[in-house]
């Protein structure tokens, strides 16, 4: 049987990732997919799948600044390394179930049953959701970089 996939969680100062790390972890079996919350993507050169968080959390005005030259830190260090990773947006369940549906394309079987009574993440239809193309909550960086380059026809994959 081969190792289950590492799934790190990076994030800047006050972004959430400890928090997600610690849901995920409870949501998600043991056998089904590791996670690992880390401080730059080098602490975890293993992981299948890197999420990142947004900036989308509250945060006071007096540290704005400071997070977001994190974030920018972060994911210069992403790219120079040739990671591809997703950006976890969202509040509360919402930031969960984000992360869970990048998760999902890469662990199966992923959710313990009955890990919080509250939230089951496949208890509601998906079908009608999947079909629709919802480009503001996409998390792919590169699906948004050929969305820009096409809508600003500078598409250089075509010659």
């Amino acid at each position: 049987m081969s190792a289950p996939p590492t799934i790190a969680l990076l994030g800047a100062p006050g972004t959430g990732a400890a928090a997600l790390a610690q849901d995920l972890q409870r949501l998600i079996a043991p056998d089904a997919a590791k996670i690992a919350c880390a401080a730059a993507p080098d602490d975890c050169p293993q992981a299948t799948l890197t999420l990142l968080m947004g900036l989308d959390l509250p945060c006071p005005p007096e540290q704005q600044q400071a997070r977001e030259a994190a974030d920018a830190h972060l994911r210069a260090a992403l790219a120079h390394a040739g990671r591809v990773y997703r950006v976890v947006y969202g509040q509360d369940e919402r930031r969960i179930e984000n992360a869970l549906a990048a998760i999902k394309n890469i662990a199966t079987s992923a959710y313990r049953t009955g890990a919080r009574g509250h939230f089951k993440p496949d208890s509601s239809p998906r079908t009608a959701r999947l079909r629709a193309w919802n480009c503001e909550k996409c998390s792919d960086p590169e699906c948004e970089h050929r969305l820009f380059t096409a809508l600003t026809g500078r598409d250089t994959s075509t010659t």
